[in-house]
């Protein structure tokens, strides 16, 4: 007679399952927006690896080496906020083509960086807008150095 009815462990089972069984069927959240500042990590990343091939412009050694500076801060507050799934670091960009007029490449780019960075400050909370208006100005007086 127990085979043909019901028993109360199946209905045991079955009332336990139920959760478990909605769990495994919601949405997963969404995934977070892009960070703002990896872009700008990005950004100060191809802008180093462009000023290290300038070798014949003074200035550029040290353009190169205060844009590879802020991509490294930039891309350590986008670890900090945001932790890396793995240890990998980002990629360096590869060698850019090299432009026909160079450094007038890199004052584009260093008054591109100024605008990505100042357009980004007034959306960020205060203590990242401190580093991006840092990085704002730090690009603004690379620019005057290459003038």
């Amino acid at each position: 007679m127990i085979s043909e009815s019901v028993s109360r462990r199946r209905v045991l089972l079955a009332v336990a399952a139920a959760p478990l069984a909605v769990a495994c069927t919601t949405e997963p959240p969404a995934p977070p927006p892009p960070d703002p500042l990896s872009a700008l990590a990005a950004q100060a990343r191809s802008d180093a690896a462009l000023a290290a091939l300038l070798t014949a412009v003074p200035a550029a050694a040290e353009v190169a080496k205060a844009r590879g500076t802020h991509a490294e801060l930039l891309q350590a507050e986008v670890d900090r906020e945001r932790p890396p799934l793995s240890s990998t670091v980002p990629p360096v960009p590869s060698t850019p083509p090299q432009p026909p007029n160079p450094v007038a490449a890199l004052r584009t780019a260093l008054d591109e960086a100024v605008r990505a960075a100042s357009e980004a400050v007034p959306k960020l909370p205060s203590h990242r807008a401190g580093l991006v208006g840092s990085v704002a100005a730090g690009c603004a007086s690379l620019r005057e150095v290459l003038a």
